[in-house]
């Protein structure tokens, strides 16, 4: 009994994240984590759920690149250079230190639109991994 215990309570310390994320967030923001990686780096993991949301406020990632599944829904992006939607089970990469949101040219989704998202982004431990532009 006593070696079950002890593999429950090293398994969470291993898989579990290790601190809660409190740094800003977005619209809908449903969870966010922090996995720490070593060597310096943590994986922060957001699920993200909208509708109805005409783009994001502007901000960058001093980050190793951001990647965004969609899990359901319709999104969009403007990371290859012009507008695309991405729709469930297709993603896309946002390059570190690209200037997004908040774009004058973003496009209205259809009404009723809505998106479930998985953002996944590597940083350096204890800095910004997201910066929001006033």
């Amino acid at each position: 009994m006593k070696k079950l215990l002890t593999l429950s309570v090293l398994t969470t310390l291993i898989f579990s994240p290790i601190f809660a994320d409190d740094e800003p967030t977005f619209p809908g923001l449903v969870s966010s984590e922090v996995f720490g990686l070593g060597n310096g780096m943590v994986m922060h993991v957001e699920r993200r759920n909208s509708c109805n949301q005409d783009g994001t406020p502007k901000h960058f990632h001093p980050a190793a690149g951001t990647l965004v599944y969609v899990l359901d829904g319709t999104s969009q992006s403007k990371s290859s250079g012009d507008w695309k939607n991405y729709s469930k089970n297709e993603y896309w990469f946002e390059r570190s230190d690209w200037v997004h949101g908040g774009e004058a040219d973003t496009p209205s989704l259809p009404e009723g639109t809505c998106q479930q998202l998985l953002v996944v982004r590597v940083a350096e431990e204890g800095k910004d991994h997201t910066v929001f532009i006033d």
